[in-house]
């Protein structure tokens, strides 16, 4: 039985991100298109924050390639994706961010960028560490948390907010159907998919869990429709 790819609509560039908030899409736009000077006025850090599934690890990862392609018309050369988690949450890490944004960058801009998924695991001697870090001019900080409350007030001054809130079970509704129009799923209401969107609480990896669940057991009704006519 054929399976659904659920890895073939991953998001890949900003414009597939299925923001909740339409305030956390318009920061994210104004930045990547070069509406809004960043860094400036002492933020040099996007703080992705929100619910599990909604995104914000997948949206971290493409926007150092995104702002350093609006400031230099040129591709990323390198950045840093730091998974905070225990052994990577407290001085050694610091040490490390403090010691590589002193090194020249390869990228045409001059940035070093910083990818900190889950900030809300570093010790609070890590963060108070992370809020003098980010006083450098040189380097840009994406973070994600699920914990905003958790957060050092001074790393959260020292960045934009980006509100990654679930989006409504309506803003998943087309590119749902687009995927089952895709695998040539047909005759599944949309009250229904509403009613599995909202069931999933806004987050990505269990609205596509449960489509797969939807799809496998549309083709074992199509392969037994099948069965029953060819007798």
């Amino acid at each position: 039985m054929k399976l659904l790819d659920a890895n073939a609509y991953q998001p890949t560039t900003i414009s597939d991100i299925i923001f909740g908030s339409e305030e956390g899409k318009t920061r994210i736009e104004e930045i990547t298109e070069g509406r809004k000077p960043f860094p400036s006025n002492g933020k040099n850090g996007i703080l992705l924050y929100g619910i599990w599934g909604s995104g914000k690890t997948t949206l971290a990862r493409m926007l150092p390639a995104a702002i350093e392609s609006i400031k230099t018309n040129k591709e990323l050369c390198d950045f840093d994706f730091i998974q905070c988690k225990q052994g990577m949450n407290g001085a050694e890490l610091m040490k490390r961010i403090e010691n590589q944004s002193m090194l020249i960058s390869f990228n045409h801009s001059g940035y070093h960028y910083f990818i900190l998924d889950e900030i809300d695991n570093l010790t609070d001697a890590a963060q108070a560490s992370l809020k003098a870090a980010m006083n450098t001019s040189q380097s840009i900080f994406i973070l994600t948390t699920n914990h905003i409350d958790k957060i050092e007030r001074g790393v959260i001054n020292r960045s934009i907010r980006v509100d990654m809130c679930g989006a409504p079970a309506r803003k998943w509704l087309p590119y749902i159907k687009d995927i089952l129009s895709d695998n040539k799923i047909e005759g599944v209401a949309d009250a229904d998919l509403l009613k599995l969107i909202d069931s999933c609480n806004g987050s990505a990896r269990d609205i596509m869990d449960s489509l797969s669940t939807i799809y496998a057991r549309k083709i074992k009704e199509l392969i037994e429709e099948s069965v029953e006519l060819s007798f």
